[in-house]
């Protein structure tokens, strides 16, 4: 229980204290073990890459801020009013909340994410034991560990293997420096490099990275604000990427309805990851 069951569930809700609500962590095992859980090839990015290809050319608008939003249209710090028929804020909760004043503002778990290199050699003496597993020490600061290399040889440096850690609780708040030093020691004894062969290729800390799921957790909280303005994100369901998506379903589903429009046509999806 404490050497497995404890840190898979403290790296699925990304609380190594265990105190969200006991439904999402049955719906998050639930998920990990009939293998629904991957990484996207090319990383995180490629996913809103592959929905903006899917849309018209020049639907899509980057680098613009929203100031304010109605159900006619949004405004906006570079371009002014942007006239629509309705509005979806798809969001982060603190952004969320900007927009759309009253709504909840949830806790936040933070998230710490390093991504080291080793040497090929260090690699390859590692790949037989632990592939494309995700490693999970029983002792911290490391929340889990696994070689995304292995996973995705798109993203590996020329020469090199790629290692992604996550921290989580208050050590993800660490000062990086300091952090780095103490993962390094974990890395070894999990990896077999030695310390000085690693180099970390960048770290990613996001104070309000996962909305925490007190008890009592409400998995679907509305998406509907009104006829004509939408919200979804983590905050609106569990508290991961895929209940950002549902959450984004959901909010789909509720403005075709508002506008009298066929339903969603669900496409057929693998049920386990390639």
């Amino acid at each position: 229980h404490d050497a497995f069951l404890r840190p898979l569930l403290g790296a699925l809700l990304c609380d190594p204290r265990l105190r969200g609500s006991s439904r999402s962590a049955a719906q998050l095992l639930r998920a990990f073990a009939e293998g629904r859980l991957c990484l996207p090839a090319g990383g995180a990015s490629a996913v809103p890459e592959l929905l903006a290809a899917a849309l018209p050319p020049g639907t899509v608008r980057t680098s613009v801020r929203a100031t304010a939003v109605s159900t006619t249209g949004v405004r906006t710090a570079e371009h002014g009013l942007i006239p629509c028929r309705a509005v979806l804020v798809a969001t982060g909760a603190r952004d969320a909340a900007e927009l759309l004043p009253g709504l909840r503002v949830p806790a936040f778990h933070p998230v710490t994410v390093l991504h080291h290199t080793a040497g090929t050699a260090t690699g390859a003496r590692t790949a037989p034991y632990h592939g494309t597993a995700l490693v999970l020490p029983t002792e911290g600061p490391v929340a889990y560990s696994y070689a995304a290399g292995a996973i995705d040889p798109s993203r590996t440096p020329p020469g090199r293997s790629l290692v992604t850690t996550v921290v989580l609780g208050a050590a993800a708040s660490l000062p990086l420096s300091v952090l780095d030093g103490a993962v390094r020691p974990q890395l070894d004894r999990i990896y077999g490099a030695a310390g000085d062969d690693w180099q970390l290729l960048t770290a990613h800390h996001d104070p309000y990275a996962v909305p925490a799921m007190p008890v009592p957790h409400d998995p679907e909280r509305p998406v509907r604000v009104l006829s004509g303005l939408y919200v979804c994100g983590d905050h609106r369901d569990i508290s991961t990427v895929q209940g950002a998506l549902h959450s984004g379903h959901r909010a789909a589903r509720a403005l075709l309805r508002d506008f009298g429009l066929p339903p969603l046509v669900e496409p057929n999806t693998l049920r386990t990851a390639a």
